[in-house]
């Protein structure tokens, strides 16, 4: 069995330097550790980028997706994606979109810089070569794999900032396990979240989350300079009635404007609240719900369904 270990950069590839710690480390360096862990596996080494995982865009998440694809049509049997943390996420579900998994395709990364006491790099190496040379997990899509747990790239969220244990996917928890150097599902694999179509990313999205108190001035500073918008809205969906009017005008201008959660485990609600601001009053006045997709990840959604050509309503059917 063939993996391919494709290095992005992040906290798994770092050294220490004069202004604290960098991606540094080769894809070649990580393949080493990951064969450590034993097994009949060959895993070759490929780098594509040597990133703090907070400069990712849209638009490297496409070149690490067309690498993905690109291992695929060459006989890797899987695909394990070294990744920093503070994005993991985003990238995970930008994969989901863009990518045909026929073999399995993790996601993984690290809290502790190598070296350190503790380092957690090698361990969430050898699980997601687990996981990756498990077949039937080509069928949950791209997945996070952290601490032993497997998530899916539509729930995971990085929930700790410094924490070890950094992921969980707050709507329903992990689909599957590494136990004994084995992966074990938990439960089934939802619908793909793949797009029919996929191209580059093209088109101009932007997130605002909303505070209490925000009104209507950055919609209105920006609705012509963007092709879509997707806001955070408080509980099941809810603004307060200043950003509720800047927000349907600018879907009333043409604008996709696509209405989230900010809560970490969400669900937009459809019926339930009436009043300027409430979920009632948005959905019927031109935004789109995102159902229980995160904030970040409807942007994603957004930003490569506009660029394939397909309307918010198309990309956000049933807002689940």
């Amino acid at each position: 069995m063939r993996i391919s270990l494709l290095a992005t950069g992040g906290t798994i590839s770092t050294k220490q330097s004069g202004t604290g710690a960098v991606p540094a480390l080769d894809a070649e360096v990580l393949a080493a550790v990951a064969r450590q862990s034993g097994g009949e596996v060959l895993i070759s080494a490929r780098n594509v980028s040597r990133l703090s995982s907070r400069s990712m865009t849209p638009a490297s998440m496409w070149d690490l997706a067309c690498a993905v694809e690109e291992e695929i049509r060459g006989g890797s049997d899987g695909v394990v994606i070294t990744h920093g943390t503070d994005t993991l996420e985003e990238t995970a579900y930008a994969l989901s979109l863009l990518v045909r998994t026929p073999v399995p395709v993790v996601l993984t990364g690290a809290m502790r810089v190598p070296g350190s006491p503790g380092e957690d790099g090698p361990a969430n190496l050898a699980a997601a070569v687990a996981v990756a040379a498990t077949p039937r997990f080509s069928a949950y899509g791209p997945v996070v794999v952290h601490q032993d747990e497997i998530h899916l790239a539509r729930w995971v969220a990085k929930v700790h900032s410094t924490r070890v244990a950094a992921f969980g996917s707050p709507p329903a928890g992990p689909v599957g396990m590494v136990i004994e150097g084995r992966a074990v599902p938990f439960f089934g694999p939802l619908l793909s979240d793949r797009l029919p179509s996929p191209v580059a990313p093209c088109k101009r999205v932007e997130l605002l989350w909303f505070a209490a108190g925000s009104d209507g001035f950055v919609v209105n500073a920006i609705k012509d300079r963007v092709d879509g918008l997707v806001i955070a809205g408080a509980g099941g969906g809810h603004v307060s009635p200043p950003l509720a009017e800047a927000l349907v005008e600018a879907a009333t201008g043409g604008v996709a404007v696509v209405l989230a959660s900010r809560c970490a485990s969400a669900q937009v609600l459809r019926a339930t609240y009436g009043g300027v601001g409430g979920e009632i009053h948005l959905l019927a006045s031109g935004l789109v719900s995102a159902g229980s997709l995160s904030a970040v990840k409807a942007r994603l959604r957004l930003i490569f369904g506009l660029s394939a050509g397909l309307s918010p309503a198309e990309l956000f059917v049933s807002g689940e």
